[in-house]
């Protein structure tokens, strides 16, 4: 694009609707998310924000990839205050290099009853969800009680120990050490 003489005005990207300058990569939805929120700091309140997660991610997405630090932040704060859960906040944080949101979205997984499932390990990546189910298995091993046969009301039997008691436990110092944070 800009290494064209000035004699080739006919081919220079953006000179006109013709030649339009093409960002490859870039969706048109993710870059209208991003000018709503430039047009929004330079015009006041006249282009609607963007309100979703999808429409911050984008916004998140582009800030990041071009370097823009204060549209980044605004992003963060913006995907911060909705209601992402620990799974996207993880994925999130690891794509997007958010360090502060790693620590309490794992603390978060590693307290819930439920183990991460196939989905999710794929959502935050496979190597995390090894690491958080290690972190959980340590833990609750010393604080849950021995594992035990139980009934259930459908005549199924159920093997394993209840892992409502460690919803309280901190596992951030475990946290640090198997994620190196």
């Amino acid at each position: 694009m800009f290494s064209l003489t000035q004699d080739d005005k006919d081919a220079v990207e953006g000179l006109s609707d013709e030649k339009p300058i093409r960002l490859d990569g870039v969706s048109k939805n993710d870059f209208e998310q991003l000018l709503k929120v430039l047009f929004h700091r330079k015009l006041g309140p006249l282009p609607c924000l963007p309100v979703s997660i999808e429409e911050w991610t984008s916004v998140l997405k582009l800030s990041t990839t071009w370097e823009f630090k204060v549209t980044r932040q605004a992003a963060i704060d913006a995907l911060d205050v909705l209601q992402i859960g620990p799974v996207d906040r993880v994925a999130l944080a690891r794509k997007y290099n958010i360090k502060s949101w790693l620590l309490p979205a794992l603390n978060k997984l590693a307290q819930r009853p439920k183990p991460t499932s196939l989905e999710e390990a794929g959502r935050m990546g496979i190597d995390f969800a090894l690491k958080l189910a290690s972190v959980r298995e340590g833990i609750t091993a010393t604080h849950t009680s021995p594992p035990q046969l139980h009934l259930s009301q459908t005549s199924r039997v159920i093997l394993g120990s209840s892992r409502d008691d460690v919803q309280s436990l901190d596992f951030t110092s475990q946290i640090r050490t198997a994620f190196g944070l």
